[in-house]
């Protein structure tokens, strides 16, 4: 049985109406596979901002969720995480020539990715569904949502797109729904859509941009 943190029943609440985590069992084996969920540079924000509640937008299996979530426990044992996603995956992992066969990630049944079970299993089994609560939507959509609920986040971590226009879109409205003194941290920088995006958010605000490898982080003033 999972027992909430004080935070996530809070959010839990706020979100569902109800634990969404009662009577789960899970029906996957844990695979957390990703791409740049354990890069340290998560790991600093944390200890940077002590969040009390963190968003992560693009979450996949759950890497970067994992991650953030561990150091949250060992800085703020109270804390929630907010995780947003379709589980439906990108353009990318709908490309059945590439010869990854990524595509197979999503674990289609009669058409339909089950990567929302798997990640709801993930969470259970690495013990992280304590303060993880997850929001199957458009990072738009829950951008609404989340202004209608007054939620906030003391960190944010934006992974769901690549291309400029969406990745922009992302910044914007969860640039609103960050806290002052808040730490904004994105991944994949190298992507030219991601790069232009972030550099040109940056210099519209005059915010110093730091990048470490595909990281880029950007700090709201108090």
């Amino acid at each position: 049985m999972t027992v909430l943190t004080p935070e996530a029943a809070r959010l839990m609440e706020a979100v569902h109406g109800t634990d969404i985590y009662a009577g789960f069992q899970p029906i996957r084996a844990l695979d957390l596979q990703g791409w740049n969920g354990t890069h340290p540079a998560l790991a600093r924000a944390v200890e940077e901002t002590k969040p009390a509640v963190a968003f992560d937008i693009g979450v996949w299996k759950g890497q970067s969720v994992a991650r953030l979530s561990e150091a949250m426990r060992h800085v703020r044992p109270d804390s929630a995480l907010l995780a947003i996603d379709t589980f439906l995956g990108s353009p990318g992992h709908w490309d059945r020539t590439r010869p990854d066969r990524i595509v197979d990630s999503l674990g289609l049944v009669h058409g339909w990715p089950s990567l929302y079970w798997q990640f709801l299993s993930n969470m259970v089994l690495s013990g992280h569904a304590e303060r993880v609560v997850p929001l199957p939507q458009t990072s738009d959509n829950a951008a609404v949502i989340l202004k209608h609920l007054r939620i906030r986040a003391d960190l944010i971590h934006i992974d769901a797109a690549h291309e400029y226009e969406p990745v922009k879109r992302d910044i914007e409205n969860y640039w609103a729904l960050l806290r002052p003194g808040g730490i904004m941290i994105g991944d994949d920088y190298p992507w030219p859509g991601v790069k232009q995006a972030a550099d040109e958010f940056a210099a519209a605000m005059k915010l110093a941009l730091e990048v470490d490898g595909p990281k880029w982080t950007l700090r709201k003033p108090r």
